[in-house]
């Protein structure tokens, strides 16, 4: 006897760039239907409530077959706790055959600059994830799908010659190594990366450690400083005119530059934290993995801004990211509205 086909996903891991492609091949298992868009809902998990899933499941499709619900990051909401405890379980046993509820959990990696809130944050996701993972595999008609970062350089090296293949590309072992090195551990930087790489050879020929030096450069990293420099002493002409600088001029990914901005915040909040806990910059840069000279300038930095300021503006770059990410706001005026918010 065959088992019955699942009628709910579970979606989650750090690897975000294979997740994304892997949710968008299974969406598109269902997009034939002259009728997709009224039979597809997206909710946000950070403001929802269960009867949104009820109602959006519930409806019986529109000249379609099946009806599908993807649910991003439940764990975000006020209300997870309850939800997976108590309310979830009842609703999955219900969910009509003609559902399709996709959740969909991202972003709780922990990484070295995180910040002691952010990584409390994180680390409470993460039990909730568990959870949600146990749940929907106790169900028959559910179907956990999980996607890791690789854990070591190696691994990475390897992570960029697998994924060059997604974009018809080849890349040599050293030119993977010293484009993992580069970038790190943030493989959706790495992505984009990896995604100009393959479009600068175009197929003919595999990309080597000459393309990643002239492609990626370290030039932006020296803006990204300087422009949170101008924020802290509120000059926000000079914050938008270096923003301007890198997305524009240089035509670096607005994406790309976003996620530089948060790790100079978050290694600056850290910084902070460090600081007013009585630990010097020397001390600090040992407790962060970075080098003392970075310290020194972060700590030099941190002195345009209170704890409680860097602390907001944390909360700041986590809405811009759900903006972007949801496709709320063009990431070229996310990023804009986001250097005006900050220069006020």
């Amino acid at each position: 006897m065959s088992s019955p086909e699942a009628v709910v996903y579970l979606f989650h891991g750090t690897d975000e760039p294979t997740l994304r492609d892997r949710l968008t091949a299974f969406l598109a298992e269902y997009s034939s239907s002259p009728a997709t868009d009224m039979n597809f809902t997206r909710l946000e998990g950070r403001s929802l409530e269960l009867s949104d899933i009820v109602n959006a499941a519930g409806t019986l499709p529109f000249l379609a077959d099946v009806r599908v619900v993807v649910v991003d990051n439940l764990t975000e909401s006020g209300q997870a706790k309850e939800l997976v405890k108590d309310g979830l379980a009842a609703l999955i046993a219900v969910l009509p055959d003609w559902a399709r509820v996709v959740f969909v959990e991202t972003g709780t990696g922990s990484q070295q600059g995180d910040t002691q809130g952010e990584g409390k944050r994180k680390s409470t996701r993460r039990q909730l994830v568990k959870k949600l993972v146990s749940l929907v595999e106790r169900d028959p008609r559910g179907k956990v799908l999980s996607f890791d970062s690789p854990s070591s350089d190696s691994d990475r090296a390897r992570w960029v010659e697998k994924r060059a293949s997604f974009y018809e590309a080849a890349i040599d072992r050293p030119a993977a190594a010293l484009l993992a090195n580069r970038i790190g551990d943030e493989l959706t930087l790495i992505d984009i990366e990896l995604m100009k790489l393959a479009t600068y050879v175009n197929g003919e020929r595999a990309i080597s450690s000459q393309d990643v030096e002239l492609l990626t450069p370290y030039e932006s990293e020296a803006n990204i400083f300087n422009m949170v420099d101008a924020l802290g002493q509120r000059n926000g002409r000079v914050a938008l005119a270096l923003l301007r600088q890198m997305t524009v001029e240089e035509d670096q990914p607005p994406l790309r530059v976003f996620s530089m901005m948060v790790r100079q915040y978050r290694l600056l909040l850290q910084m902070k934290e460090q600081l007013e806990q009585g630990r010097s910059p020397h001390d600090a840069s040992k407790l962060m993995g970075i080098h003392n000279f970075v310290a020194q300038k972060l700590a030099g930095q941190s002195r345009n801004y209170s704890l409680r300021l860097l602390e907001r503006i944390y909360e700041v770059l986590l809405e811009t990211d759900v903006d972007i990410k949801t496709g709320r706001q063009d990431p070229q005026l996310a990023l804009e509205t986001l250097v005006a918010r900050l220069a006020r």
